[in-house]
């Protein structure tokens, strides 16, 4: 360890170039494989902890809660023990690298000292020789102008040995000069090494920062305390309810809160996939003062931004602090980034001066769900909400149903709504070629989607300025998910467009009447292959009788128009998809049942007779359809005597 000054001029550094103590180092190095030791023995405890307090010990809300935040500290503890062990290694090499980069810096002192005192001495004996060597030089030329002989032989002897002499003391003197170069070069270098070393160590002691132990403190550790007392005292019998989540919600404070969701992303998921009573939710929030509302929402705004039943610009409020959050994390999934990419596109209004509202934004669930609203929907004339389908989620189409709700937006302002809203909702997993053949999803999906129509109807009761017009439109599975959950609904919507449905699962919806819809609309266009046999496919009834497989069961009950075009201004639909592929000039053939619709021809694309026709039927205006309105109860009853006819006989 370097102790005394050092005069570091010869380098042609001001100060020490690799300054820094080895020893301090090394002594830290000690530290942080200390620290490492004692995480990866309290991850140990917590897991003895885990395996004494299993849910056949102890069960409820707050044994769930307890449990998720011990695993939390646990994996923390262990990610923290893994990090510092990292650390004191970068120490270890840090201590390393000081080492050989001090011990290369003195090296280089000593000869640039060794070299300067050289090159002094050298430019000395330069200076007198060069004087001595001119003084022989005018001797021999005066005396080759008077004499002849030994002295003047002598005389040439001695200049020649004094240019000699002066060759040497200037090749000594060049030499010296190089060796301090080279000298300074090596300074150079090991302060180069040294700051690289140094970079690398700062780089990989703040990487060791994360991964710690979080949400640990004493005052977060008390707040989690209290808040699992509260659970315990709501949650009695172990059984998870809307109004134990309704009590919880009401009895915890925004710090407690905070503290226990932190270390419970199981009990935030919940409140997502089974939200309390959005009417209990409007009338809690309405009865909060400003300053606590105002204290909650960046408590927990993956719990408040989600919450049916809160006016939509106060989860808006919640929904960007996440996403900000969201934006400077560095440990995401290829799913979360696929879903950033996307929102910047999602976030831009479909016209200057919009409110644009995130209404939803559960990022961390498998997959990301994400619903955007446009318009201002606590004060907007009609909300239409737009459910997507297969292969629709947040992380493949969030750009594109986004795409497909501002259309709709913007139709319907065409049609005559003055301030409509419009919500492109991916809130449930969609689900893939193998799994939409199965309703889990859809059902799973229902639940929160009804609750979202029924929070709807809660904020414009509590908060003003009153109820306002409902719709739903949905796409392929997604009229099988949207049709499951108006049948759980408390709210009667005004209307439910049914747009390429990928089939009605009469197992849950035996028939149109059940749904909590004044007015059901379908539509299905001619060259849409897809629809019709997934829906044969997959058992599931067809709502559009007239393009229905021949043994195919189809429910009647709802009024259908046209998307093939008006042979004048609005387009046909040429395909499945929701909005047409760019570049894409055709329907995508017979093999692939015309999936793909081409540019500007898909159901929710612009100037299209089935946008047109979306919007006026979501806005009450039944009487501006194009092409007219078709009851479906009795082509599809007819349909459905000629398939019993036609039915294999056992």
């Amino acid at each position: 360890m370097r102790s005394e000054h050092r005069d570091w001029s010869p380098l042609a550094f001001a100060s020490d170039p690799t300054p820094g103590n080895v020893d301090a180092v090394a002594a830290w190095m000690g530290e942080l494989g200390a620290r490492a030791e004692r995480d990866r023995q309290r991850g140990h405890a917590m897991d003895e902890v885990l395996g004494l307090v299993d849910a056949g010990a102890w069960s409820g809300l707050a044994a769930d809660a307890f449990r998720d935040r011990l695993r939390v500290v646990r994996d923390g503890a262990r990610a923290a023990s893994t990090r510092q062990g990292e650390a004191g290694t970068a120490a270890k090499s840090w201590a390393e690298a000081m080492f050989a980069t001090q011990f290369d810096a003195d090296r280089a002192l000593r000869a640039a000292e060794e070299a300067e005192r050289d090159i002094a001495m050298a430019q000395a004996a330069v200076g007198a020789l060069t004087g001595d060597h001119a003084a022989l030089l005018d001797g021999l030329a005066a005396l080759e102008r008077s004499s002849s002989g030994p002295e003047l032989y002598a005389a040439r002897e001695r200049a020649e040995q004094a240019h000699e002499d002066l060759v040497s003391a200037r090749r000594r003197l060049e030499d010296a000069e190089q060796r301090l170069e080279d000298a300074r070069a090596l300074g150079r270098r090991a302060a180069e090494d040294y700051g690289r070393a140094e970079r690398e160590f700062a780089h990989r002691l703040e990487a060791g920062k994360t991964g710690a132990l979080e949400h640990a403190g004493a005052a977060e550790l008390k707040d989690f305390t209290s808040g699992v007392g509260a659970l315990s005292r709501i949650d009695v019998t172990g059984v998870a309810s809307s109004s134990a989540s309704m009590s919880l919600l009401r009895r915890l404070s925004a710090e407690e809160l905070k503290a226990l969701l932190a270390g419970s992303p199981a009990l935030l998921q919940r409140f997502w996939d089974s939200p309390p009573d959005p009417q209990a939710v409007a009338g809690w929030w309405n009865g909060l003062t400003p300053e606590t509302r105002a204290a909650l929402l960046p408590a927990a705004p993956a719990l408040f931004g989600n919450l049916p039943g809160i006016p939509y610009a106060d989860r808006d409020t919640a929904n960007r602090i996440g996403l900000a959050e969201a934006r400077k994390n560095p440990d995401l999934t290829d799913e979360q980034r696929a879903v950033l990419k996307r929102m910047d596109a999602a976030l831009n209004p479909p016209a200057k001066g919009v409110p644009v509202q995130l209404v939803a934004f559960n990022f961390f669930t498998n997959p990301p769900m994400v619903a955007v609203g446009y318009g201002d929907l606590d004060s907007c004339d009609n909300t239409t909400w737009c459910a997507s389908g297969m292969y629709s989620g947040a992380k493949d189409s969030l750009d594109g149903w986004a795409k497909a709700a501002k259309n709709l937006w913007r139709a319907q302002k065409d049609v005559g709504v003055v301030r409509p809203g419009v919500v492109a909702c991916l809130e449930y997993d969609n689900p893939d070629a193998a799994g939409v053949g199965f309703s889990e999803s859809a059902k799973k999906g229902a639940v929160r989607f009804a609750a979202e129509l029924d929070g709807n109807t809660a904020t414009r009761a509590v908060f003003g300025p009153g109820p306002a017009p409902i719709t739903v439109t949905a796409h392929s599975y997604g009229t099988t998910m949207a049709s499951i959950a108006l049948t759980l609904t408390c709210t009667r919507v005004d209307a439910f467009v049914m747009v390429a449905s990928a089939g009605i699962d009469t197992t849950l919806v035996p028939s149109l009447s059940k749904l909590h819809a004044d007015h059901i609309y379908t539509t299905a266009a001619t060259a849409d292959l897809l629809a019709p046999f997934g829906a044969n496919l997959f058992g599931r009834a067809e709502p559009n009788p007239t393009v229905a497989r021949p043994l195919n069961p189809t429910v009647g009950g709802a009024q259908a128009f046209s998307s093939d075009g008006d042979g004048k201004d609005l387009e046909r639909v040429d395909g499945h998809n929701a909005i047409g592929e760019k570049g894409h000039t055709s329907n995508s053939g017979l093999l692939t049942l015309n999936t793909v619709t081409s540019e500007g021809h898909g159901y929710y694309d612009r100037d299209t007779q089935s946008l047109y026709n979306i919007a006026a039927t979501t806005t009450g205006r039944p009487s501006k359809v194009s092409g007219g309105l078709t009851d479906t109860t009795e082509a599809s009853e007819r349909h459905n005597s000629t398939r019993e006819a036609h039915r294999p006989q056992r």
